[in-house]
């Protein structure tokens, strides 16, 4: 029996004078009312959509506590205290990771070449260990959560462990929000703590000496979709503003900071801002959108080694990135380093500066990533088995997965939650036996961190936000979970069906090769700015070629009033051949082989495309779906 998801198609309608709007900002009305469709309704909204700078975007000092971080960093580091930072193992955790070590052990190299020899011999404790290479600064260094030993976030071990190592000062990123129990015990062994995260805050909070959060409810920053290494580039923005490019001037808080990007080392990290606020499914408006915009064109241009070694083991050198890159291909291969062996040999890659042993650090993470790929299909087929095979399906899955790898659960929760549009968790073993490990993917109209906040008891440890969760929870109550989870679940069969949002109707006549380059102006594309969703309605469909071996892609010719237009679809082709069976017959399937007339006629949603093959441009549409 199948489950899979029913859809919705629901054109997205927003009044406006869109040819006077158009106008106004010299775009086409087709562009005015696709910019209302993505929430830029003021003047100003659309004006900073369609020409924001880095210029616009919000003063770092309006996040909640920066100043006194900033101030608290420099202070400690200036007296010679050791300072650890504590990331995560994904993607965002690991660009925050290096954005800060990269920054603070320039601001120790930089303090310590201003030192003389008479003012070393006052202090505390020397900056001999800081020489001209500033990844040998001894000062600061960093720590990153073992995904199978830890999970997620910081704990008592890495505490005691960044103890014994002399560290003074801890600060996290991408994580900490959480960690109670674990900041108790720094404040206990008398060390400093500042957490720097973006997920969402408990009621308990960790008494930390400063909280930047911009989830945090006194916190009065305008945008609340900063990933963990957009909030700490901020705040090394902050930090290079007053203390690396003045260091010798009285701080003051009330100047205007210098533009973005007349702070070369705030410029260099905008790119790792970038990727992870793309990888993250951060939401790409106002900030988070002129960030990544920027973030993107820098990234074939910028100077880290490491970085472009790994561009070109995935052969992205030289290319236009867009978010379809960095979320399916560059960021699936700096996850694949935390999900089956460290994150730390990410960072390092990040570190690295001889280009022959950056591009053996990259080679070597891609093929973690293709072994993560293996192992993230046969995971996926056996959920689908055991979701097919159930007698019900309920609102909230939980799928438990003996035998695989914890760290591609959430990947396959993300998947399942895909295919059936319901919030999925994947549960799987852990090194105690007695504890089951997993994530969770949800849908828009279910909060994923309040329903599992509302059965904290199930579990020996959770955290996220909305839309993502892991958990920790004793083997024996696994169906405990299951029934209360599903029980406090308020989700409406409405919820459970899919929305395809189109925005707008679209007659294939319109669907010119000038009409697509004028798209270009809303990119980049991705979570909160989606890439146009056309429709059109009773298509002829003149011919029809199935492709490749695996038969996962269906090239279709179809007519619209008289236009003709070439028309790709990647997906089953079995599954398309059943639905014109069932619609219209097998003798309709026949003809359509043949390039016969006949009677089918198709709606499909589409994105317009252009098509290049060797050296012949050709627009087609790529059909997303069909009906």
């Amino acid at each position: 029996m199948s489950y899979r998801s029913t859809e919705e198609w629901v054109e997205i309608r927003k009044g406006g004078d869109y040819v006077s709007l158009g106008e106004r900002f010299a775009v086409s009305p087709v562009i005015a009312r696709l910019l209302r469709n993505r929430g830029a309704e003021s003047d100003d909204e659309i004006r900073n959509y369609l020409y924001g700078t880095l210029q616009d975007l919000e003063d770092p000092r309006l996040l909640n506590g920066s100043v006194e971080a900033v101030r608290l960093l420099h202070g400690k580091i200036i007296t010679g205290k050791r300072i650890r930072i504590i990331g995560d193992y994904d993607v965002d955790g690991i660009c925050a990771t290096f954005i800060l070590y990269d920054t603070l052990t320039r601001a120790a190299k930089a303090h310590a070449g201003r030192v003389t020899a008479s003012d070393r011999a006052d202090e505390d404790r020397t900056h001999e260990d800081c020489t001209d290479d500033i990844s040998s600064c001894s000062l600061i260094d960093y720590d990153v959560p073992d995904r199978i030993r830890d999970g997620f976030g910081l704990n008592v071990r890495l505490i005691d462990d960044a103890y014994q190592s002399g560290v003074d000062t801890v600060i996290t990123c991408d994580n900490g929000i959480a960690a109670v129990e674990a900041i108790k015990r720094a404040k206990d062994l008398g060390m400093t703590v500042i957490i720097t995260d973006h997920h969402e805050p408990d009621k308990d909070l960790p008494k930390a000496d400063i909280i930047v959060d911009t989830k945090m409810p006194q916190d009065l920053y305008p945008n609340k979709e900063l990933c963990g290494a957009a909030t700490v580039w901020k705040l090394m923005y902050l930090y290079e503003s007053i203390y690396l490019l003045h260091p010798d001037e009285d701080e003051q808080n009330s100047i205007p900071l210098p533009p973005v990007n007349e702070c070369p080392v705030t410029m260099e990290h905008l790119p790792f801002a970038a990727i992870a606020t793309v990888a993250d499914v951060m939401k790409l408006m106002g900030e988070n959108r002129i960030l990544v915009k920027n973030g993107l064109s820098m990234i074939q241009h910028c100077s880290n080694t490491g970085l472009q070694a790994l561009l070109s083991q995935t052969q992205l050198t030289g290319k236009a990135l867009n978010c379809y890159d960095i979320g399916f291909i560059l960021g699936p291969c700096l996850n694949a380093g935390g999900r089956l062996d460290s994150a730390k040999r990410c960072i390092e890659l990040l570190k690295e500066k001889e280009p022959a042993e950056a591009v053996s650090m990259a080679a070597q993470l891609c093929s973690l990533n293709a072994e993560r790929k293996e192992m993230t299909e046969q995971g996926r087929k056996d959920a689908d088995s055991q979701i097919e095979g159930s007698s019900a399906l309920p609102g909230i899955l939980v799928i438990y997965l003996p035998g695989i790898h914890e760290s591609v659960a959430g990947i396959i929760a993300s998947r399942i939650k895909d295919t059936y549009n319901r919030p999925s968790f994947v549960l799987t073993d852990s090194d105690d036996p007695d504890i089951l490990k997993g994530s969770g993917r949800s849908i828009e109209a279910y909060n994923m961190f309040n329903g599992l906040a509302e059965i904290r008891d199930v579990f020996t440890k959770f955290g996220g936000h909305a839309m993502a969760a892991g958990v920790s929870l004793r083997r024996d109550r696994l169906e405990e979970f299951k029934s209360r989870i599903n029980e406090n679940c308020m989700l409406t069969e409405t919820d459970l069906v899919r929305k395809v949002r189109i925005d707008m109707r679209l007659p294939l006549s319109y669907v010119t090769e000038d009409f697509i380059e004028s798209l270009h102006i809303l990119e980049p594309f991705g979570t909160g700015n989606p890439s146009p969703l056309f429709a059109q309605s009773n298509l002829k469909v003149l011919q029809m070629r199935v492709l490749g071996q695996k038969r996962n892609a269906v090239r279709l010719l179809l007519e619209d009033e008289g236009t003709r237009m070439d028309a790709v679809w990647f997906g089953s082709a079995d599954d398309m051949e059943d639905y014109i069976r069932t619609v219209s017959g097998e003798d309709t399937l026949a003809r359509l082989r043949l390039g016969m007339e006949n009677r089918l006629r198709l709606a499909v949603t589409y994105h317009p495309e252009i098509n290049e093959f060797r050296g012949v441009r050709n627009v087609q549409i790529r059909i997303v779906n069909y009906r």
